[in-house]
C-alpha cells in the first residue's frame, strides 16, 4: 500500500491523504454505475492507501453517500476523513417509476429522487442528517456548501423570516 503524504486542512488539526477519493461518477453521472460497482471503487482506493473521500447528496441522488457509507462503515473512523456537501436536499419523485434514468440527460440515476436548492438554516440542517441517514455514520469530518453560486438567484426565491 502506497504511504500518501498528509495535508493539514487550513488552521485544524484534520489532515487528510494528498490523493483523496471524489465520487460525483459512482453516483451514476455521465456513465452507469452499479452499487456493487461503486462499493468496489471506495474499497480497491482504501486498499491503495487514500484516506479522503469526497462525496454529495446530489451525486446519483443519494447513491454515492450509500456506496461510500457501505464500503467503508467497518473500516477504523479515526482512520479516513469524509467530506459531504449541503444546499440541495433531495426530495422523493411521486413515482418510483419517474426516477432519473439514461434517458434523462447525463444522469443515469435509479434513485428516486429529485435535487431540490435549499440553503436555509433548516435546510442545511436537514441535509446535514439526512447524509448521515444515507451514508450511516454518525460523524461527517467536513461539510461544504455546494454549487454556492446558487445561492443569490435561491435567496431572491426565499423567505428568510
Amino acid at each position: 500500500m502506497p504511504d500518501f503524504p498528509m495535508r493539514r486542512i487550513g488552521r485544524s488539526s484534520l489532515e487528510v491523504t494528498a490523493l483523496g477519493l471524489g465520487c460525483a461518477t459512482l453516483g451514476g453521472s455521465r456513465i452507469a454505475v452499479t452499487r456493487a460497482e461503486a462499493e468496489a471503487i471506495v474499497r480497491a482506493a482504501w486498499d491503495a492507501g487514500v484516506r479522503y473521500v469526497d462525496t454529495a447528496p446530489y451525486y446519483g441522488v443519494g447513491q454515492a453517500e450509500r456506496a461510500v457509507g457501505d464500503a467503508l462503515r467497518a473500516e477504523p473512523r479515526d482512520e479516513w476523513v469524509l467530506s459531504t456537501k449541503v444546499g440541495r436536499l433531495l426530495r422523493p419523485r411521486p413515482s418510483a417509476s419517474q426516477a432519473a434514468g439514461p434517458g434523462d440527460g447525463e444522469r443515469h440515476s435509479v434513485m428516486p429522487f429529485d435535487p431540490v436548492y435549499d440553503y436555509s438554516h433548516d435546510g442545511i440542517l436537514r441535509s446535514f442528517e439526512d447524509s448521515l441517514q444515507r451514508l450511516g455514520l454518525a460523524r461527517i469530518d467536513i461539510l461544504y456548501v455546494h454549487d454556492i453560486g446558487h445561492l443569490p438567484a435561491w435567496a431572491g426565491r426565499a423567505s428568510w423570516g
